[in-house]
């Protein structure tokens, strides 16, 4: 029960990874951000009270899960950028060659990093320089 879980979770992220990095990059940000104003800015006119009234005391705590979280989610935000443009770069070539070089990075990339539909480019290029 818990693997299938696992499974269908690990599937739903890959599909949606850069979207759910996009939004996990804003609200770290965002945390990062009431963090630092309600450690050292709060007192300032132009502080949103509101906000720091809610959070409290608890300001170095929103600041240090803020910066752990903005580390990681802008490293898989630039990760999963920098697969699809690796991705699009190597399906490009109009090398058959150039292309079989790369031919296990790509379904590496493909299988494992990005969405179903770069499966469906793969098997494209593929057909396009008579592979298998």
């Amino acid at each position: 029960m818990a693997s299938e879980w696992r499974r269908q979770l690990n599937d739903w992220l890959q599909e949606h990874m850069l979207a759910v990095t996009s939004v996990g990059t804003i609200i770290s940000t965002f945390m990062f951000l009431i963090g630092v104003l309600g450690q050292w800015y709060s007192d300032e006119t132009w502080a949103p009270k509101g906000i720091l009234s809610f959070v409290g005391d608890w300001a170095i705590y929103v600041l240090i899960f803020g910066i752990i979280a903005l580390g990681f989610s802008s490293y898989y935000l630039w990760l999963t950028r920098h697969y699809m443009s690796r991705f699009e770069e190597i399906i490009s070539t109009n090398s058959k060659k150039e292309f079989q070089k790369n031919w296990t990075e790509i379904e590496q990339i493909a299988r494992y990093q990005l969405p179903q539909e770069y499966k469906k480019k793969v098997s494209k290029a593929r057909e396009k320089f008579g592979l298998r």
